[in-house]
């Protein structure tokens, strides 16, 4: 549809509103936007071709309501919603279909790591069957390297929490070093479990949850040793993140921009996040354990942690690494940065007056409402 085809159409379709006594801002927003969007959906332009297609929309839909005899002043809101509404109609289709095409990776790689997780099992029961085959102090070797490298899987084959839980009810049925055993589980698997894939607050947080939560359960089952679990669960969660962060770090020089920017913010709020995590464990535990792992908590947050230090100075360079990236990107787009930033400040200005004019005239609504009730109440 051109231009003109979009005017002429916008103008038939007001004078038959106005014949069918419907001239309202709902059908003028109707009429302009069915009209804007099948124009937009035939230009193969950019984004700078929409501006002259909303003008001229809005211009044929005022002449339009004048030529049918309307009042104007009611429906223009509706014309200019229409107008805009039919104007990013295309870019709403394309955010849409790349949603959709999101949620299909997302189940992609759902299905991807099971099948990853499949091929690792079945690898290591080829390895397990090989050993079974050989002299008894080799196999004991084969059976050894398999178990150490589930334990460096545990994430991916879904096993750390309950792989934590019974290794701590071990721990606890040995009654040697409970405390020092468990903080040395607790960080091995949480550091083994973060560097499976790229490191992210949200994987720390469930990685953290999944390894207290299954070392308490398991003291708290045993009944016994439930303090220094609950101690030894925080101190190993908290080394473990630090040792992954401190990795994170050192990775961030191949990252992309996004990746830099993403990963700043997550190293800035890892120790929230873990201590949140401890609260909400605590949230779960029984008394004792609930008790010791607030307290935990409550001294993180006062005192300099390992892992406050190590997220700090992995920030710092992730910092580093992303200024020099925005230093490369502002070689190429100073320009268009400074004009970005110009428009914006005349936008704010603009919405911020008309946001004052909204509140006041709400304001003027309500002491108008106000002086009718108080006038009711009089005359009653």
């Amino acid at each position: 549809m051109s231009e003109n085809q979009m005017k002429d159409r916008i103008v038939e379709e007001l004078k038959k509103a106005k014949e069918a006594g419907q001239i309202t801002t709902e059908k003028a927003r109707e009429i302009v936007s069915k009209a804007v969007s099948a124009a937009v959906a035939e230009t193969m332009g950019g984004v700078e071709e929409l501006r002259p297609v909303v003008k001229d929309a809005v211009t044929a839909a005022v002449e339009g309501l004048k030529e049918a005899g309307a009042d104007v002043k009611e429906p223009v809101e509706g014309v200019i919603e229409g107008a805009i509404a039919g104007a990013r109609s295309r870019g709403d289709q394309a955010v849409e279909a790349t949603r959709d095409e999101l949620r299909k990776l997302e189940k992609r790689l759902e299905d991807e790591k099971t099948e990853l997780a499949k091929s690792l099992r079945e690898g290591l029961e080829g390895a397990k069957e090989a050993g079974a085959a050989l002299p008894e102090d080799l196999r004991g070797r084969v059976e050894s390297a398999v178990s150490d490298i589930k334990l460096k899987s545990t994430e991916l084959l879904g096993l750390t929490r309950q792989t934590v839980k019974e290794a701590v009810k071990e721990a606890i049925e040995s009654g040697k070093d409970v405390k020092e055993t468990v903080v040395q589980i607790a960080g091995d698997t949480t550091e083994k479990a973060l560097k499976e894939g790229r490191f992210s607050a949200d994987r720390a947080k469930e990685i953290a949850e999944k390894v207290m939560s299954g070392a308490v359960e398991a003291a708290e089952e045993a009944g016994k040793e439930i303090k220094d679990v609950a101690v030894g669960a925080f101190e190993g969660v908290q080394k473990g993140i630090a040792s992954a962060v401190e990795s994170a770090g050192d990775k961030t020089k191949a990252f992309v921009r996004e990746d830099l920017a993403r990963t700043k913010e997550d190293l800035e709020a890892i120790e929230g996040l873990f201590i949140e995590t401890t609260r909400k464990v605590a949230q779960r535990s029984g008394d004792v354990a609930k008790d010791v792992l607030n307290d935990l908590a409550d001294q993180t947050k006062k005192t300099t942690s390992v892992l406050r230090e190590k997220a700090r100075h992995a920030a710092e360079e992730t910092t580093a690494s992303l200024k020099q990236a925005g230093k490369n990107a502002a070689k190429a787009s100073t320009e268009a940065v400074g004009k970005a930033a110009h428009i914006m400040a005349e936008e704010t200005k603009e919405l911020g007056k008309r946001s004052v004019a909204v509140a006041k005239g709400a304001i003027s609504g309500m002491w108008k409402g106000a002086k009718e009730a108080i006038k009711k109440e009089k005359e009653e």
